[in-house]
């Protein structure tokens, strides 16, 4: 059964297939993966927001920047699933692990376990069961050249340029050997620094003066990383776009560590660089920094963030649905911020009452289709780092990774705020 037969959404639901996950924007090409699994139609995506708009085609807008369109087939607007939605936001309670059991899930020092994990494919389910995303074809190429550095200490292979693997390296690494359903939770925080969204999958400790760390930007959660970038946790919660992979990312970082070295250190880093550079024309790997895939997803964000990362939504160009603007400029609500976070307890209900005024209309654009203020709002009270606000932070969260259907995310979000960490030791294993 071929996809290009299937162009409507009647035929899409009547195709026995199973349904891929990355739906619309799977980028299989092989015909294997497209007989065993269906797609939404093409014309799916463009249509979705096209019908959420019929529902709010006299409401007013106001104008953003342009943005994509997305492959839910239901992308609809309910305000009792709004309210549910904060509600439930709001009651979210970390997860008890101190009952954890080991029983589930037993691997040892060759990747071997009870249930037959012995190669890279069961290595693969085991970081997307642990993390919720899966890993880019660069991100194990980047461990084999590690292994071609250092055999026997992958991990380590690049100390020279302060680089270490971590997160989800640690499964290749075999380092986890056990885990258990009710350990999952603990894992999304694993090598989660403070400033991290659920967007950003850390994969590489920098040095831990400034909290420096790289890791995959995502959009969607079950999409492939649009970039590789980078965050100096104890610094500032600024997230800096690198480059397109992790290769041209860790050349970026030698090639920036080069020239603050040493004459003594200027020696092996420049050896590492060219070993680096080498493996990558070797293998037909890009290094190229600013990819057309990067310089894309610049088009397509709706609004830069307070970190800077900014964020993609479904957003309709011609009846401008997807975001609105929030009710404070950018200056004004880390004015409202600062104030928050420096109050007494008597002025605080006063700043937080102006705040939950931005909350309310950020809401109401939720209930309008304009999925992308809400989710502005989240990151930017999630980027603060404001105890007093992380509650707001979670439901503006909730909100919008619910009517995005990124549910991946949400999970995320609550494991990382129930229990959130600063410093640069945050291994749970």
């Amino acid at each position: 059964m071929d996809d290009n037969s299937k162009n409507t959404l009647e035929e899409f639901n009547d195709d026995p297939r199973v349904t891929c996950q990355y739906g619309a924007s799977c980028y299989q090409k092989n015909p294997k993966h497209h007989e065993k699994y269906k797609h939404p139609p093409t014309i799916q995506q463009a249509q979705v927001v096209e019908d959420c708009a019929e529902q709010v085609v006299d409401k007013q807008r106001i104008s953003p920047s342009p943005s994509t369109s997305t492959d839910d087939d239901d992308f609809v607007c309910d305000e009792d699933d709004i309210e549910r939605i904060m509600k439930e936001a709001s009651i979210q309670k970390p997860i008890d692990n101190s009952a954890n059991s080991d029983k589930d899930l037993n691997v040892g020092h060759s990747g071997v376990s009870s249930s037959g994990i012995n190669n890279v494919v069961d290595k693969k389910k085991i970081i997307l069961d642990l993390f919720l995303v899966e890993m880019p074809d660069d991100f194990y190429k980047f461990y084999e050249f590690c292994c071609s550095l250092s055999k026997d200490d992958p991990q380590s292979a690049l100390r020279s340029v302060d680089l270490n693997l971590v997160g989800p390296y640690d499964v290749l690494l075999d380092k986890i050997k056990t885990y258990s359903d009710n350990d999952k939770e603990k894992y999304l925080r694993h090598w989660r620094y403070y400033y991290d969204p659920p967007e950003f999958q850390t994969i590489l400790k920098g040095n831990d003066k400034d909290g420096l760390h790289y890791g995959y930007w995502r959009d969607e959660s079950k999409a492939q990383p649009t970039f590789i970038a980078k965050n100096s946790a104890n610094k500032d919660y600024k997230i800096i776009p690198v480059a397109q992979n992790i290769f041209s990312a860790v050349m970026a970082h030698i090639e920036q560590r080069q020239k603050v070295a040493n004459p003594f250190e200027k020696g092996k880093i420049s050896r590492v660089l060219q070993t680096l550079k080498n493996y990558a024309k070797t293998h037909d790997i890009s290094l190229e920094k600013n990819s057309a895939g990067m310089q894309k997803r610049n088009r397509e964000v709706v609004t830069k963030t307070l970190h800077g990362a900014g964020v993609v939504v479904p957003y309709n160009k011609k009846t401008q649905l997807g975001y609105r603007q929030l009710s404070l400029t950018d200056s004004h609500l880390i004015k409202l911020l600062h104030q928050i976070e420096k109050a007494d307890s008597i002025d605080v209900k006063v700043y937080l009452g102006k705040l939950e005024e931005v909350v309310r209309l950020a809401t109401i654009a939720a209930d309008e289709c304009d999925f992308g203020t809400p989710l502005e709002l989240g990151h930017d009270l999630f980027s603060c780092g404001i105890e007093a606000v992380q509650r707001i932070a979670l439901q503006m969260l909730a909100l919008a990774y619910n009517l995005l259907k990124r549910p991946e995310f949400l999970k995320i979000a609550e494991a990382h705020i129930s229990n959130r960490k600063k410093g640069c030791d945050l291994s749970v294993l």
